[in-house]
């Protein structure tokens, strides 16, 4: 073999290489492109996913989006929430905090039958480090060198007054004086503005959903499928004797009541006369609100199915899919701004605020 025929050989063989390098190196590029768009599909929230149209596990996409708003971004922020008492919602309250520069003894200089006077408000003492004391455990004998003062800036039953707002700064520089402390406000300081936006948030979404399930055609429902119905694994009765969708995505939460037409608990057996089934969710305090709509029309389509109902609104007006449809996403226009205000579906904050 000669010596040009032995180079263009070994030409050849180079660019096949070469070739063969670049084929490897783009299947490489898009298998990872493939597994990319794959992995984001899968937590993707669209009209096209939602689960009021895809029966799949639920994706709480929101919900991972909260916990991540909720991380601790620095370490005082970490540290405000490590040395704070279980039952104080920041997002909800004020809370001001005083440090004595020496261990006070009793409760005189708490003002505390002052402070209790207005609605709504807590009082919790320590020494060093040792647990906080609160409500019957704040006596004559206890001893401490910091003091929280908290409000609950607003409730479904109360808001506060600007003239309660007044007392309430007025008796926290009182406490400070009293006691030669230093006061520190951790969370809304500005009561009135602060009050004044969760009072805007508390109008918008807090909602309950009344839906009925009456009888198609008879003047009530048959006796026997009710019974049938009501042995669903699913309906539970609470401490009240009322029936409850259970929650399976919460040990504390349901998802529905099912009550009379009245709004009265269900007292049900071989007798009952039941001219309607009425189905009430309580929005703000039900966690994963869109799920928990879902599996409500479930056991609702099943109620139909099983006594030979239709689905009727709180006027006793029909609803199609479009209309569900419909409750569906204002529920979720609704979920969507608690979780943008940090307030969760369902959460200890939210029944606090909602009670």
């Amino acid at each position: 073999m000669s010596d040009v025929q032995l180079t263009l050989l070994c030409l050849g063989l180079f660019v096949i290489l070469i070739m063969l390098l670049h084929n490897w190196i783009q299947l490489r590029k898009h298998n990872k492109t493939k597994k990319t768009s794959k992995s984001a599909k899968k937590i993707e929230i669209t009209d096209e996913n939602d689960p009021l149209f895809n029966q799949a596990t639920p994706i709480f996409e929101r919900e991972r989006t909260f916990q991540d708003l909720n991380s601790e971004s620095n370490s005082s922020e970490y540290l405000i929430r490590e040395n704070l008492p279980d039952g104080i919602y920041r997002e909800i309250e004020t809370v001001a905090s005083i440090n004595t520069k020496n261990v006070q003894e009793g409760t005189k200089n708490l003002f505390i039958e002052e402070l209790f006077k207005i609605p709504n408000v807590s009082i919790y003492v320590r020494d060093g480090n040792e647990i906080w004391m609160t409500g019957k455990a704040l006596d004559e004998i206890i001893k401490f060198d910091q003091i929280l003062i908290v409000l609950l800036l607003i409730s479904r039953s109360s808001n506060i007054t600007e003239e309660e707002i007044k007392k309430f700064k007025s008796l926290v520089e009182d406490v400070k004086v009293a006691v030669d402390g230093s006061l520190l406000w951790l969370a809304n300081q500005d009561i009135t503005e602060e009050s004044d936006d969760l009072r805007k948030f508390k109008n918008e979404v807090d909602q309950s959903l009344f839906l009925k399930v009456i009888p198609k055609s008879d003047s009530s429902f048959q006796s026997g499928a009710l019974l049938d119905f009501f042995e669903n694994p699913k309906i539970k009765t609470n401490k009240d004797d009322i029936h409850e969708l259970e929650n399976t995505t919460s040990e504390t939460n349901n998802i529905c009541e099912l009550l009379s037409l009245s709004g009265k608990k269900l007292d049900i057996n071989p007798e009952t006369f039941l001219q309607g089934i009425l189905f009430k969710m309580d929005v703000p305090n039900t966690k994963n609100i869109t799920y928990s709509f879902n599996e409500m029309i479930k056991l609702i389509d099943l109620c139909k199915q099983k006594l030979n109902g239709i689905l009727v609104d709180a006027d006793s007006n029909e609803l199609n899919d479009d209309q569900i449809s419909k409750i569906y996403h204002s529920l979720k226009t609704i979920e969507d701004k608690m979780i943008k205000k940090k307030i969760m579906p369902g959460s200890d904050s939210a029944k606090k605020l909602f009670s």
